[in-house]
């Protein structure tokens, strides 16, 4: 069983009525198809514009009005069992400055269903995951930008997720802030979680993961083994061209 199967996904933010230059429907995603194996860390990149964050919100349901279908270890979104199985750090910093961390993952708990206990215990061990243990009655304003996307990640894990879609975890932190992220997701990765990593740092892609689906204007044009790139910067260049993208 995969744990994410995705097929022919097609997805316009325009309404049909709204054509391109060219007279066509501009698709952010266009016949999309990828798999990503269970216990992998599955590399998802592109540069700006290629459609990855779309595909991250179709996936944990947030967008809808597609085209094709998104299953998750088996079960077809939006699926209940789907979605419980999925945990997302978005790229956008998605935490209540005014609460403290502790604060943040009880809200974020109940609203993942989970019981006073259940959010107390989780609390405790993805604080300690992420490094934040001393720091968990601090307001979230008062975080260090790396800090606060640790702790992201930590209401990403708060209710056990089976498959965790990063989107720009580092983007912005300290070496020593990005070094405890890598070495948190290759435990997570080593206990059994299959993560879905987007992300512009193509050093990190290459130490993390052991695939990779290369992206460009909504749709695929590299799909395989990270072994097979000896040079990944390099080969993103080549593939997608060294035009700016301002997009």
């Amino acid at each position: 069983m995969k744990a994410l199967d995705i097929s022919g996904i097609s997805f316009s933010y325009h309404s049909t009525a709204d054509k391109s230059a060219a007279g066509g429907i501009e698709y952010a995603l266009h016949n999309f198809s990828m798999s990503v194996e269970q216990g992998k860390i599955h590399a998802l990149l592109g540069p700006n514009g290629a459609g990855k964050t779309t595909l991250m919100k179709i996936i944990t349901g947030v967008l809808r009005g597609y085209s094709g279908e998104v299953f998750v270890l088996g079960n077809k979104m939006p699926d209940n069992t789907a979605l419980i199985s999925i945990g997302c750090a978005p790229q956008a910093i998605a935490l209540y400055m005014s609460l403290t961390a502790m604060e943040n993952l009880h809200f974020f708990g109940v609203m993942a269903s989970l019981s006073d206990r259940q959010v107390a215990e989780r609390s405790d061990y993805v604080l300690a995951q992420t490094g934040l243990t001393d720091h968990a009655d601090k307001l979230v304003s008062t975080y260090s930008g790396g800090m606060q996307r640790r702790l992201n990640l930590a209401v990403a894990l708060l209710h056990s997720p089976k498959l965790l879609l990063l989107d720009e975890p580092t983007v912005g932190v300290d070496p020593q802030s990005r070094n405890h992220i890598y070495e948190t997701l290759m435990k997570l990765n080593s206990s059994g979680m299959t993560i879905l990593l987007s992300t512009h740092i193509m050093e990190e892609a290459a130490r993390l993961c052991s695939n990779i689906t290369l992206l460009d204007r909504g749709k695929i044009i590299f799909d395989g083994s990270m072994s097979a790139i000896d040079n990944l910067e390099k080969f993103f260049l080549e593939k997608t061209g060294r035009g700016l993208r301002d997009d």
